[in-house]
């Protein structure tokens, strides 16, 4: 399926609308592609994010990051399909299976994470998530299953 974006969203304040998320914890701030089955969102790590320690994004910083991006394909679906005015919807992380993490970031990175829907059943998700660099170098790779708790 073809991506269902005009062009890259960059506009911040409407990133933060898509997911239940908030400052100072947003962990994307790109969305750069979008259809029923993906998402790549991208994130500029900078030295004020709360989750960069000693010049690095950390372990935390990454896996929030695709925590997020699962919720930013939630947030925008339900945008296009009910409307601005929709809530994004809160839900948590049920499990995390093969997290490999293979570099930490350093601030100045821009960072690729690309999460494809592998299942979807009521108000779960299983995914599969890559976070790689600007370049194409692969930094993070996991599972997740997410879960919808609020409807």
């Amino acid at each position: 399926m073809d991506n269902q974006l005009e062009s890259d969203i960059t506009d911040i304040d409407f990133i933060k609308k898509l997911i239940p998320q908030k400052d100072p914890f947003v962990m994307i701030d790109k969305l750069l592609y979008f259809n029923s089955e993906k998402v790549v969102s991208g994130l500029k790590v900078t030295s004020d994010n709360i989750l960069t320690s000693d010049e690095y994004f950390t372990e935390g910083g990454i896996i929030e990051n695709m925590a997020q991006s699962i919720a930013l394909h939630r947030g925008y679906r339900g945008y296009i399909n009910r409307g601005k005015d929709d809530k994004p919807k809160t839900g948590f992380i049920g499990s995390i299976k093969d997290a490999t993490i293979h570099t930490l970031p350093r601030i100045g990175t821009e960072l690729i994470t690309t999460v494809e829907i592998i299942a979807e059943i009521m108000q779960v998700s299983l995914v599969k998530i890559s976070v790689n660099d600007s370049v194409g170098n692969l930094i993070a790779t996991s599972e997740m299953k997410t879960i919808i708790v609020d409807s």
